[in-house]
């Protein structure tokens, strides 16, 4: 039996540019199909075969096509954890209750006393959210009262065999203060290098990686696996192998106290786009987080991940989007672009040089300016908020005091699209 497409003549992508040229009727074909992002990145409207080189597809450097659900533990008794993996958990709520099932790994943030000690006999996985260099970037100022004390509780934290990972790089950050997907890898890059260059490259095992995805869905899912591929090729350098070991939540920064139930839709697509990336560990954030975080919201949160595991079988896919034209291509060119502002990061003496120096600042500080300026003239849509707003809804807002800390430079910190809107609804 002969193949059905035999029977088709096949067409070139220049045969399919003239005929899309002619239909253009004069208008320009780049200008008007090809349009470009902040990432310096130009998205064509089809791709074929020629704008992959097929020698370098390989698979995601990942074990297992799995990933784990987890929420915020929130002292609720009746908190329903049947269908979790485990919990994100405050130090103190974990010192406190200690009767939490072995099996469910913890992700632990630690509170003010930067204290690690009293959870050797938890059977749970355990792994801490230390991250002094992402500290440094967000506060301006070391977590302890020197930088000499913040490397000690480092090296601390990464001799407790107790924790399976002890350092997670922050980058979660950065795409909430409105980095590009480009900026958001470079920086990421620099940030978990400075850990090896400080403490040695044996210390990768010892790290994971935490990355906040928007609505940009395909973007997103590049910029995940593109990560994977730079930090092997980094660690290549340091003759040096690790499994990234990715957790991905939601960005705040496209998210609104407007039209809340939108946030619902927005953390779904987040999170397709985190699986498809390849995370192993995803943590979406309820709809009602902006205001006090409920029970159901948790748990509706962790279900839509549930819905996408068990029902839409997203788990039996080590990398469902391999081979894709033009995600293969996004992902290359975000690579590219990435290890080429890495460099340039590394040419000013690396992550907290260029902190000190502002130059990483000036990065995300310029494109964050530029996003929010497109959002204010509608060129970014937000539902329910810049684009189909209901017009009769109010918001009550309460001015939070702002704690002024005395910094070394200027920090990095997270803000929303939304708030000026937000402020005059």
């Amino acid at each position: 039996m002969s193949n059905l497409f035999d029977n088709f003549n096949a067409v070139s992508e220049k045969e399919w540019k003239n005929k899309v040229q002619v239909e253009l009727k004069g208008l320009e074909y780049n200008e008007t199909l090809v349009w470009g992002t902040n990432d310096q990145i130009n998205v064509k409207p089809v791709y074929t075969k020629t704008d992959i080189n097929y020698s370098e597809i390989q698979p995601l450097p990942r074990k297992n096509s799995d990933w784990k659900i987890i929420s915020n533990y929130t002292e609720n008794e009746n908190q329903d954890f049947t269908f979790l993996y485990g919990y994100e958990i405050q130090y103190n709520q974990l010192k406190a209750n200690k009767n939490i099932p072995n099996y469910l790994d913890l992700f632990i943030n630690l509170d003010e006393t930067n204290a690690i000690d009293g959870l050797d006999d938890l059977k749970n996985l355990k792994y801490l959210n230390l991250d002094i260099f992402g500290y440094y970037a967000q506060n301006g100022l070391w977590q302890t009262d020197t930088k000499e004390e913040a490397f000690e509780l480092v090296k601390k934290a990464i001799a407790n065999p107790h924790f399976t990972k002890a350092i997670a790089i922050q980058g979660e950050v950065y795409q909430n203060t409105g980095a590009t997907h480009v900026q958001q890898l470079a920086i990421t890059l620099s940030h978990a290098v400075e850990y090896l260059e400080t403490f040695g490259s044996e210390i990768a095992d010892k790290m994971y990686f935490r990355f906040a995805v928007g609505s940009n869905y395909f973007f997103e899912i590049a910029k995940l696996r593109a990560f994977r591929f730079l930090w092997k090729l980094i660690l290549d350098q340091y003759n040096t192998e690790s499994e990234a070991v990715i957790y991905t939540t939601n960005s705040t920064r496209n998210k609104s106290k407007l039209d809340l139930y939108n946030n619902v839709i927005r953390s779904t697509v987040e999170a397709n786009a985190a699986i498809l990336g390849g995370s192993d560990v995803i943590n979406i954030q309820s709809y009602d987080a902006l205001y006090e975080t409920t029970d159901f919201g948790l748990e509706l949160a962790a279900k839509q991940q549930l819905l996408l595991q068990k029902e839409s079988n997203l788990d039996q896919f080590t990398d469902p989007v391999a081979g894709s034209y033009y995600i293969e291509n996004l992902t290359n060119q975000m690579a590219e672009n990435a290890l080429e502002l890495f460099k340039t990061i590394q040419n000013v003496g690396g992550f907290t040089k260029a902190l000190e120096n502002e130059t990483i600042q000036d990065f995300i500080y310029s494109s964050a300016k530029k996003e929010q300026k497109e959002f204010d003239a509608n060129e970014i849509n937000l539902i329910g908020v810049n684009k189909y707003k209901n017009p009769e809804e109010k918001l009550e807002v309460n001015k939070k005091a702002k704690i002024v800390k005395p910094a070394l430079f200027v920090p990095i910190v997270p803000s929303r699209l939304a708030e000026k809107i937000e402020k005059n609804s």
